[in-house]
């Protein structure tokens, strides 16, 4: 059996090999074929026919050509590529959404491709509030002021001084797995949550211990709001001049989702006037963000480069999700994560 690992330089080619030959080297003879794309190095890329990619069409082709079985992050699965590949059998893409995959052709040549949804829960449900805390507890600009030789005793004067999630009621845009676990550990830390997804039942947020409410409720109540809906055509701007308009004064703005559900421009005439008191922002649109961003320049800002979701073990989850559902396909079984499923329906996939 040929396999393709298409790695990079967090889902790392060795570990690939190493959970498949783990789980598959007992009962079938294994051959497998490298690539690599260079990322996180390179940014991602975007065109009209798959998105966030890294890498070469040409450069796939080489390792695809003869593989049942392409295993990526970030490669460009095209249709040229599916159409090149004709022993193709699976399609594994280790990450939440596959926007990288053409799954149109993938389907209609009645390959399934498998994702890793949920892989990087923990990892960025930590981070967003590691965020939250970053800002109201001012310990960046302390650490650096400190680093350069300033004593900022001045944190303690009740003007200055941090602020706590206690008590707090935090608003969370999105309530999917990230959203559900943001929303634990902030009950757990005293926090009360209002969350704003119409794709959710109101059961369950309310199960959850949060309250469901409108975006405008939520903008309105809340003291920081956090941002983890999935990023589409019709959200695109979710947060724009006019919902931050309705944000309470001195509140706070999160995101760890994408850059597209946030107005970057409007957030930082926000920041700047001082509607909004601070922003802890891990995405932006696009990415990397211009080295000449205003928001670059703001005292009351948090940022990071798109790293809320990486963890050594957000890696391996992802990477044993898409090994274990390889395994069930093989063995006959539809997979438990399989973004275009009807490939099995009158056994399509011809194995």
């Amino acid at each position: 059996m040929i396999i393709a690992l298409i790695g990079d330089d967090f889902i790392k080619n060795e570990l690939m090999e190493k959970a498949i030959r783990e789980k598959l080297g007992k009962d079938k003879t294994l051959d497998f074929r490298y690539g690599f794309v260079n990322w996180p190095d390179e940014p991602f890329i975007s065109g009209e026919e798959v998105k966030e990619y890294v890498g070469r069409e040409d450069d796939v082709l080489k390792v695809t050509a003869d593989a049942e079985i392409v295993v990526t992050q970030l490669a460009p699965i095209t249709y040229r590529v599916i159409s090149s590949s004709p022993k193709l059998k699976i399609i594994g893409c280790c990450r939440g959404g596959p926007v990288n995959v053409n799954i149109r052709a993938a389907t209609e040549k009645g390959i399934p491709v498998i994702n890793t949804p949920g892989r990087n829960v923990v990892a960025t449900a930590e981070f967003t509030v590691s965020m939250i805390l970053c800002l109201l507890k001012r310990i960046l600009p302390a650490h650096f002021n400190l680093k350069e030789g300033v004593w900022r005793g001045d944190f303690y004067k009740f003007e200055k001084c941090g602020e706590e999630i206690f008590g707090k009621k935090v608003g969370i845009v999105g309530f999917g797995r990230i959203g559900k676990k943001v929303c634990k550990i902030l009950l757990s830390l005293g926090a009360s949550v209002v969350v704003y997804d119409p794709y959710v039942n109101e059961e369950v947020i309310i199960e959850a211990g949060a309250r469901p409410v409108d975006l405008k409720t939520l903008l309105k109540e809340s003291q920081i709001v956090t941002l983890h809906a999935r990023l589409t055509d019709e959200n695109y701007k979710l947060i724009g001049e006019k919902e931050i308009s309705f944000m309470q004064p001195d509140s706070y703005i999160i995101n760890v989702a994408r850059g597209g559900l946030l107005d970057y421009d409007a957030l930082y005439s926000a920041l700047k006037n001082g509607k909004l008191a601070g922003a802890a922002l891990d995405t932006y649109d696009p990415e990397p963000p211009s080295p000449d961003s205003p928001l670059l320049k703001l005292d009351n800002v948090v940022l990071t480069p798109h790293i809320g979701g990486s963890s050594k073990k957000t890696a391996l989850n992802g990477i044993n999700m898409l090994v274990e559902d390889i395994s069930r396909y093989l063995q006959g079984e539809i997979p438990e994560n399989c973004v275009n499923p009807e490939v099995f329906e009158g056994n399509k996939t011809g194995r």
